[in-house]
This record gives C-alpha cells, sequence and structure tokens, in this order.
C-alpha cells in the first residue's frame, strides 16, 4: 500500500508553457505592475488565467430593447435597458427605413425558425420533445 502512495506522489505535475507577444507599451506597463504588486509577471498572468477559467464571465444579461424618436432630428434611436437600470446606446440617428426594414427581416427570421420547430399555429409555444415522446416528432 506505501508502495502506492509512493508512486502517486513520484508522479510528476503536468504544466505547459503558454506565452504570448506584447506591444512595447504593454509589457513595460505589465512590469511596471509587477513590480508595484512584487510579483513575477508569469505568476501575474498565470493568476489572471486561473480566475477568468474559475470564474467565467456571464454571457448573458436582462434587459430590454428601447426605441425612441427624436422630432428635432426625425430620427429613431435604439437602445438597451438593462434590469439593472443602465441604459446603453446602441445605435442613433437611425431613419425609419431601417426600423421598416429590421422589422421585415426580424420577422422573416421569426417565421423561419417557426417552421423549422414545427410551430404553426399562433400562440402556440416550443415545448421538450421528450415531453411527449418521439411518436409526435
Amino acid at each position: 500500500m506505501d508502495y502506492i502512495k509512493k508512486e502517486v506522489i513520484k508522479e510528476p505535475k503536468e504544466y505547459v508553457s503558454v506565452s504570448t507577444r506584447l506591444p512595447f507599451k504593454d509589457a513595460v506597463t505589465l512590469r511596471l505592475i509587477c513590480n508595484k504588486n512584487n510579483t513575477a509577471p508569469s505568476e501575474y498572468i498565470r493568476d489572471l488565467i486561473k480566475k477568468n477559467i474559475d470564474s467565467p464571465l456571464k454571457k448573458f444579461l436582462a434587459g430590454k430593447n428601447v426605441i425612441n424618436y427624436d422630432k428635432t432630428t426625425n430620427s429613431f434611436s435604439w437602445g438597451i435597458e438593462l434590469d439593472s437600470g443602465e441604459k446603453n446606446d446602441i445605435l442613433k440617428n437611425l431613419s425609419d427605413d431601417f426600423f421598416v426594414n429590421l422589422k421585415k427581416e426580424i420577422e422573416k427570421a421569426i417565421q423561419e425558425r417557426n417552421e423549422w420547430v414545427h410551430q404553426l399555429k399562433p400562440g402556440s409555444v416550443g415545448i421538450p420533445k421528450e415531453l411527449v415522446g418521439e411518436r409526435n416528432g
């Protein structure tokens, strides 16, 4: 039994070196940050990578589209209002033709999606196929 423990302990950890090229200005900034924090660049980079791997970033936020009409410029703006209250502008100075075309393209894409999932009746919603079994596919 001790033999097995010793063999496991002797097993080397596997490390792989990764590298990147930085503009000189960024390399100097990295060195200054490392000097200030009394750490080596490799340790600093390793900690950044581990932090991002162990704590993946959210890919989605909740909010709603907001479209406003500006009477003084006879144009529209499109923004997002997040549930947190934060507002972000997407595009400004848009014509009504832009939105007519966008509406048409959205309706076309939704129709294509509905046909693909066999959602043919108004008011019906997508449901997992497993709920009704394979016989109704």
